[in-house]
């Protein structure tokens, strides 16, 4: 059965594998980093530029990459010449892409016919061109120092717009004598701007640019300087070295000075310092000495004053003692006289009534004579007595709950005082 149905489908199965073995040779792929240039048998061309399948039955196809990246190195490196006779050979890598239109590209295919070594040999050709009309703008020694990424930017852009017209001018060498200790001149090239000053003057195009290559990326990969070059660097580098070396110690000197200058400040502040804390220190004391000096006046003016009142309170005091005295003895003498004015008036009374009782009843006895004697002079003594007691001209009673006395009690001893005679009646 299964040999009936093979050969029932055997044409078909010849007929697949057929195709299956032809598909390569009748239909292509195109990636996306690539176009092709398809030529048919009988002359048409056509560019695919798209991913994808296409038909190449009988035809003739060329494969361009889009973008290409090239490096020029050993046999492809280049030799540039500076201003100064010095001279370097560059390594570099350029990244440039090919054609973006359509009838570029046709163009490019035209100019190349697919030979890839063809398009890397007119950049590096151009390139080369581009290197060394660079090269005069700057001595060797100003590529090796400081210039050399704008030795980089003026190749790249010559590379894309063509080779800038050059002028020629004598440049004086910086850091760089002759035998006779003349700085060096030489002549160098000076690129030539326009009228305005902004843009190159372009002396050739770019064939680049008429190819339709557009430069993406330019890099100088490797300087080799040449061996008289590579002296003058190191006679450079021993003059650097020893004018650094120069610079080293003559900032050791003038750190030095300003050390022993910095020093002799630091002597004079140090001087000024202590000269100032012992001016501050004899004012204080100063200071100190005339506020003890003002203390001690002040003391002794409080003092004295004290005393002063001291002495007058006492004088006062004596005074009114003096007068209190006074007044007491006035009063004792006043009292001595009404003492002896009641005497009298007590005698003449006394008189009086022995005339009176001698003319009413006759000579009294002996006895009552004698008696009459004893008791005058009793009240005579009593009142004498009474005399030398010092009494107060005013009395002055209050209640008190402290002391227990009595209005009354202090009237009745005024009443007795004045009944014997020693105070004065009132009127």
């Amino acid at each position: 059965m299964i040999e009936n149905l093979l050969k029932r489908h055997f044409l078909k199965i010849v007929i697949l594998v057929c195709t299956l073995i032809t598909i390569p040779f009748f239909i292509g792929n195109n990636s996306d980093q690539s176009w092709l240039v398809i030529q048919y048998p009988w002359g048409s061309v056509k560019v695919i530029d798209t991913a994808g399948w296409y038909f190449k039955c009988g035809t003739s196809y060329w494969s361009y990459p889009r973008n290409w990246q090239v490096e020029y190195d050993q046999e492809y490196s280049f030799k540039v010449v500076f201003n100064d006779g010095g001279s370097a050979v560059m390594n570099a890598m350029v990244r440039f892409a090919s054609p973006a239109t359509v009838e570029r590209k046709r163009n490019f295919h035209q100019l190349f016919g697919g030979n890839e070594e063809a398009v890397e040999a007119a950049v590096w050709a151009h390139l080369s061109d581009a290197m060394k009309s660079s090269g005069p703008v700057m001595s060797a020694s100003e590529h090796q120092s400081a210039r050399r990424g704008e030795f980089t930017a003026l190749v790249q852009d010559q590379l894309q717009k063509g080779l800038f017209e050059m002028k020629r001018i004598s440049k004086t060498l910086q850091d760089q004598y002759d035998d006779k200790g003349k700085p060096i001149t030489v002549y160098a090239t000076e690129v030539v701007f326009d009228g305005e000053g902004s843009e190159q003057k372009i002396s050739r195009p770019s064939p680049l640019s008429d190819f339709g290559i557009c430069i993406t990326q330019f890099s100088i990969t490797d300087v080799t300087y040449d061996d008289q070059t590579q002296r003058q660097f190191a006679q450079k580098k021993e003059a650097f070295l020893s004018a650094e070396g120069s610079k080293a110690q003559r900032e050791k000197e003038v750190q030095e000075r300003l050390m022993v200058e910095e020093r002799g400040r630091r002597e004079k502040a140090e001087s000024e310092s202590i000269a100032l804390r012992r001016k501050a220190e004899e004012v204080i004391n100063a200071q100190r000495e005339k506020e003890v000096a003002e203390l001690k006046a002040e003391k002794e003016k409080t003092v004295a004053e004290t005393n002063a009142a001291k002495e007058l309170a006492v004088a006062e005091f004596s005074k009114r003692q003096a007068e209190t005295k006074a007044q007491q003895e006035l009063e004792c003498a006043k009292l001595d006289r009404m003492r002896a004015e009641e005497e009298a008036q007590a005698q003449i009374i006394l008189a009086s009534a022995r005339e009176k009782s001698l003319d009413l009843g006759g000579a009294i006895s002996e006895k009552e004579r004698v008696l009459a004697e004893i008791e005058k002079d009793k009240q005579i003594g009593i009142a004498k007595e009474l005399s030398h007691i010092n009494v107060p001209q005013f009395i002055i009673s209050g209640e008190n709950s402290s002391q227990n006395g009595d209005m009354s009690g202090s009237l009745m001893n005024i009443l007795l005082l004045k009944q014997l005679g020693i105070l004065p009646g009132t009127k």
